[in-house]
């Protein structure tokens, strides 16, 4: 079963030259315990749909067509479309952070310097789960894990300009 179906999406911007379509018409799934990749060359539009998904659309943008249902757990697994769904609304911040989360590739600007890995996700865990510290903590090493980082134990008292590709093979 997929936990994420967009179907014929297209997101167009408004500026002061008009209006251009930036991404057109774009089907994916994304099956559940699955990893689904977004390859393009720059400029194709991979960050702009990843947004659309979040519901984190610059103000200039908006979804001309299309559907992207995601399959809420909240909601006894139905399906939610969130191109429908007001962006800063409670339904879309109910998803946003908690079931859904995006990672920007450069770390550098996503993640705080003055904060260590496990407290900026721990935030996350605080403010979508409504857990207390502790809690927050465990729930951080947990998600680690999922993903396959090497030694979440280490791995939450780093901060980001310590982590690199040579991070797997540290002792």
């Amino acid at each position: 079963m997929n936990l994420l179906d967009v179907k014929g999406l297209s997101v167009e911007f408004r500026g002061d030259e008009g209006r251009h379509d930036v991404v057109r018409d774009v089907s994916f799934s994304v099956p559940e315990n699955k990893c689904v990749a977004l390859v393009g060359e720059s400029g194709s539009g991979k960050t702009v749909i990843s947004r659309a998904v979040m519901g984190i659309l610059p103000a200039k943008s908006r979804i001309t067509a299309g559907q992207i249902l995601f399959r809420d757990n909240r909601k006894n697994g139905d399906f939610v479309d969130i191109a429908k769904l007001p962006p800063a609304g409670p339904a879309m911040r109910a998803i946003r952070g908690d079931q859904i989360a995006m990672i920007f590739q450069e770390p550098m600007v996503s993640l705080s310097p003055l904060h260590t890995i496990g407290d900026q996700i721990a935030e996350a865990a605080k403010l979508h789960r409504f857990v207390g510290s502790k809690e927050a903590l465990e729930l951080t090493k947990d998600m680690l894990r999922l993903v396959h980082f090497p030694e979440p134990e280490r791995a939450i008292r780093t901060y980001p300009f310590e982590l690199s590709g040579a991070y797997a093979n540290a002792p």
